[in-house]
């Protein structure tokens, strides 16, 4: 198993590092590593690019693959309803990207989601405030996916020291990320995409011959009855709640999104590949939730083992468990770099253009041609995965898990929904207005979401973890409606409001 693990991992990673390096030929200013101008090399072609690289990233290996094989044996076939609720939360973003292309359309470049905020409510200290906390977020995610994935990756290599796979693994994604930037993390987004489904069948269609071999009825009755069905248990209830509101609004607030849109070249690319995510996401994840549950056809929990690793044991006696290991590894390598790239991406774009460059005295025209700016770009991309590496590694300390980190990180950017929404569905007169609830709206959402989560980590309630994503987006939305109610009803209007062009 070892030898067939080490191939497929180093297969994919001379594969990602070919990508980097052909699509780093392309590069000749900062608009060519991040989406900033059309025709540039930073760009997303066609839909089919848009929809397999926006599902590709939404299968993290962290928070994704690996939370449902360990909690499979807890929830079962609830696993669905992350599916679902993914499904949906694709579709209602599918529902607003042609308002934000038009949106974006408006400026003579294409603004990062922060820069969109600051400049619809105009303010500047909203757009710094939005990308602290988002950057917070982002580096925090990409360092989970990175150092829970290449540990997981690792304990399938127990002849190498764990410290040499995972500095390696980690290696790969800063070097391929930083040499072809936004195009190169499209296109091997695409590819890890590919590899996720040849995973997912691959392991389904072993079940398949393994319960064809040994009886249907027999394999399936060695599944748990409670993992067949959908029991209801009052325990669930936070579950649920916590999955919907964070699933549904999440990709409203994702800085990785927004890239992409930024990135399109035309609004029928962002529309028609909205649409192809919506299904596929839903697909993808139903599958590995049933996968997570038909697991048990073959195998029982191990203490201190997950479930994945014990199932791929058992296959490595025979050529055709072999084939499904490679297979398996080449999906679940591909998902977590998918994940992490994305994120790097997206925090190295929010900390060069919305965190430093309203600092520097050179604008983005003049900076935009300077082959030094992709420079420090690149050195921007490697000091945050340094970072947060470290971040998530004290937190780690601290106690949370994984699925703490996951609510925790996703739950809080959800503060930056609501005024997304209004900016989307309201004029900039009346946006331009609400500034100062803005900025509490981002602030509060993010320091309730980490304090509930914080503080139900410290009493032992993980309901309280589980309910942080709703509490963040309660009091994000309830800050804008009181601003708003105060600026339209109570405020006088016709404060002399001009609508710039941006």
């Amino acid at each position: 198993m070892t030898t067939t693990v080490l191939l497929a991992i180093s297969l994919s990673m001379l594969l990602y590092l070919a990508i980097g390096y052909w699509y780093s030929k392309a590069v000749h200013g900062v608009g060519d590593v991040l989406p900033m101008f059309f025709g540039k090399a930073a760009k997303v072609k066609d839909h089919r690019e848009f929809g397999a690289s926006t599902v590709a990233t939404t299968i993290s290996l962290a928070t994704v693959i690996i939370a449902f094989f360990e909690l499979v044996p807890g929830l079962g076939l609830w696993l669905l309803w992350p599916a679902i609720t993914t499904a949906m939360g694709l579709l209602l973003f599918g529902l607003l990207v042609k308002r934000i292309w038009d949106k974006m359309s408006t400026y003579d470049h294409r603004p990062t989601l922060h820069e969109y905020i600051g400049t619809e409510f105009n303010s500047k200290p909203a757009a710094l405030i939005a990308s602290v906390f988002t950057t917070v977020g982002y580096l925090t995610a990409f360092a989970v996916e990175l150092t829970v994935g290449s540990k997981f990756l690792s304990a399938m290599l127990p002849a190498i020291p764990q410290w040499i796979t995972v500095v390696v693994i980690c290696a790969v994604s800063f070097i391929y990320t930083g040499l072809g930037g936004f195009r190169t993390v499209v296109v091997t987004d695409r590819i890890q995409m590919w590899f996720i489904w040849l995973l997912l069948f691959a392991l389904l269609g072993y079940y398949a011959v393994f319960a064809t071999q040994h009886g249907w009825s027999e394999s399936i009755n060695k599944i748990p009855e409670q993992l067949r069905g959908l029991h209801w248990n009052s325990g669930l209830i936070s579950f649920v709640w916590g999955i919907l509101i964070m699933n549904l609004f999440l990709f409203i607030s994702n800085m990785g999104l927004w890239q992409r849109i930024a990135g399109a070249q035309d609004p029928s690319v962002v529309v028609r590949g909205m649409r192809s995510s919506v299904f596929q996401a839903g697909l993808s994840w139903s599958l590995f939730a049933i996968a997570g549950v038909a697991t048990f056809m073959l195998v029982s929990p191990v203490e201190g083992e997950n479930l994945i690793v014990t199932v791929l044991k058992s296959m490595q006696g025979s050529p055709l468990g072999l084939f499904v290991i490679f297979c398996v590894v080449l999906g679940l390598y591909g998902a977590m770099l998918s994940t992490a790239s994305t994120q790097l991406i997206a925090t190295s774009h929010t900390i060069y253009e919305d965190i430093i460059a309203p600092f520097r005295k050179k604008g983005l025209l003049e900076r935009s041609g300077l082959k030094i700016e992709v420079f420090w770009s690149r050195v921007i991309l490697v000091a945050s995965a340094i970072g947060a590496v470290g971040v998530v590694e004290l937190l780690r300390v601290a106690g949370f898990s994984v699925a703490d980190l996951a609510f925790a990180i996703y739950g809080a950017a959800l503060g930056l929904v609501p005024p997304i929404l209004m900016t989307l569905f309201m004029d900039r007169s009346v946006t331009r207005r609400l500034s100062v609830p803005a900025i509490l709206a981002v602030a509060g959402g993010f320091i309730s979401c980490w304090a509930a989560a914080g503080y139900g980590k410290s009493i032992g309630d993980g309901n309280l973890v589980f309910l942080s994503p709703v509490i963040s987006t309660v009091v994000a939305t309830v800050i804008m409606l009181v601003g708003w109610l105060f600026v339209t009803k109570l405020a006088p209007s016709g404060n002399g409001v001009q609508e710039d062009r941006p």
